[in-house]
């Protein structure tokens, strides 16, 4: 079987890079090692070229990036990078060095937190229907009709519908306002199901406890209505400008 060069990460020339204890991916891991590429340099392994996603590899790959993200700034790449070898990752990455570096000190000092937030379906629908008369009125008439016909329950639940997404909307951009104050810059992420919120926040790693200090506030105050999930620090997944996926 052929072989390839799995990349994890770049990092500054002057990262420690202390990857003790940690594997490649791989079913018969590879062993971590370092590219350089002029003053930076790319955490690599030999990987064969069909892998895939597997549980075991995945967590492995965020492993050494974690490792490395508490030593220092370290531009994630999204698990499946590969190159042909460890020369063609010296030269792209050397080619694009001054790049990498406005991107490492954009980095420096910080972690990514993501917020996923969904609502109580019981509870958003009696506040929708109690934010606006005319479906709170359209809503009683077809209980008191045993449902009412056909066209008539549809145009509830589109009105019901786009009611919901707006409040989504509404409660979205609260959210993002009382969380922006404690992050440098936020990202929004592909709404996943279940969830009508789905975003990163680049925090400053001394800033992580304010931040979910402010999260538990909303939480709290909207208890019952919506809830909020915090995941991380995690590596910068979505700041890092390259190759950047939230996983």
């Amino acid at each position: 079987m052929t072989t390839s060069t799995f990349l994890y990460g770049i990092v500054p020339g002057s990262h420690p890079r202390n990857l003790a204890g940690l594997r490649g991916v791989g079913r018969t891991p590879g062993r971590l090692r370092t590219v350089a590429a002029d003053d930076l340099a790319v955490v690599v392994s030999d990987a064969p070229d069909d892998i895939r996603p597997k549980r075991r590899d995945v967590a492995a790959h965020h492993a050494v990036l974690e490792t490395l993200c508490e030593q220092g700034p370290t531009l994630p790449m999204r698990f499946g990078v590969l190159a042909a070898n460890d020369a063609e990752v010296a030269s792209v990455v050397a080619a694009d060095r001054d790049r990498f570096d406005d991107l490492l000190a954009g980095i420096a000092g910080k972690v990514e937190l993501n917020v996923k937030a969904t609502h109580d379906e019981d509870a958003v629908l009696r506040m929708v229907l109690h934010e606006d008369a005319t479906l709170l009125e359209m809503n009683n008439e077809l209980r008191d009709r045993s449902g009412g016909d056909h066209d008539s329950q549809v145009r509830f639940g589109e009105l019901v519908a786009a009611a919901v997404a707006e409040r989504e909307r509404r409660d979205v951009d609260g959210i993002v306002t009382a969380l922006e104050p404690f992050a440098v810059e936020y990202s929004e992420g592909p709404v996943l199901a279940g969830t009508f919120m789905n975003y990163s926040f680049l925090v400053e790693r001394s800033h992580v406890e304010e931040f979910r200090a402010a999260v538990e506030d909303i939480d709290r105050v909207a208890e019952g209505y919506l809830d909020l999930r915090t995941r991380g620090p995690l590596p910068p997944y979505s700041f890092a400008g390259i190759h950047a996926a939230a996983e």
